[in-house]
């Protein structure tokens, strides 16, 4: 009777605690908007924040939209263990906290940014902010050229 409680126990702990371990190990990873500079091709800058959600074109200036999921790095994932071993040692108890908690607070924040290109597709300006507005990462657009009386 004891080693059927003892395997019941860990089934159902290992059956519960699936939320916060799966949620932990398929959070997002971190995008590196900070090294996005002037001068930087287009390419790369797609590399770093994904495909544009929109692109505009205005006359020799293209100006690319995004949105992405700013993550945490690989080290946070070790909460991992933290989270069997208190499901373990709770018998999948502790996922009352640890789920609710992964879901919304360790999920990643969602960004958006604009950037804008010179006619050979080299960065010129950036403003990436957070999803409330905060400003991350700017780099204000050159003023246009002046023209030259005749």
């Amino acid at each position: 009777m004891k080693i059927i409680l003892i395997i019941y126990t860990v089934g159902l702990s290992l059956v519960i605690g699936g939320c916060s371990i799966y949620e932990a190990a398929h959070a997002p990873e971190p995008v590196e908007y900070k090294q996005l500079k002037v001068g930087v091709p287009r390419d790369q800058v797609i590399s770093l924040l994904g495909y544009p959600k929109m692109t505009e074109q205005k006359e020799n200036l293209k100006t690319d939209s995004f949105e992405f999921v700013d993550g945490y790095n690989a080290a946070s994932k070790s909460r991992i263990i933290l989270y069997l071993a208190g499901d373990l040692f709770t018998a999948g108890l502790a996922e009352v906290i640890f789920w609710p908690l992964e879901a919304n607070a360790l999920d990643g924040k969602q960004c958006r940014g604009s950037v804008t290109y010179s006619s050979n597709e080299k960065v010129i300006g950036y403003d990436i902010k957070d999803k409330e507005g905060q400003r991350l990462w700017f780099s204000p657009l050159p003023p246009p050229p002046k023209n030259k009386p005749n």
